[in-house]
C-alpha cells in the first residue's frame, strides 16, 4: 500500500467569511473543495494537492494556508 503524500501546509476555508460565489470550486480540479453537511464549502485535505487554485480564486479570502506541524 503507497505511503500517503505529506504535505509541508494545508489550506483551511473559514466559512464565516466564505461568499459561497463557487470561485473555489470552478477552479478546483482535484474534487478537493465540497459542500458539507451544514451547507458550507469546506476543502477535504485527502483530494486537496496544495495548488493553490482556490486560494488565489476567493475573492473574500475565506481561504488560508497554514503550515502544518513536522511529522
Amino acid at each position: 500500500m503507497a505511503e500517503k503524500k505529506t504535505f509541508k501546509f494545508s489550506f483551511i476555508l473559514d466559512p464565516a467569511a466564505c461568499m459561497a460565489c463557487a470561485a473555489c470550486e470552478l477552479e478546483c480540479r482535484d474534487g478537493g473543495i465540497y459542500i458539507d453537511d451544514n451547507a458550507n464549502y469546506s476543502i477535504n485535505a485527502d483530494n486537496c494537492t496544495r495548488c493553490g487554485r482556490c486560494f488565489r480564486a476567493c475573492p473574500s479570502g475565506a481561504i488560508t494556508r497554514v503550515n502544518n506541524p513536522a511529522a
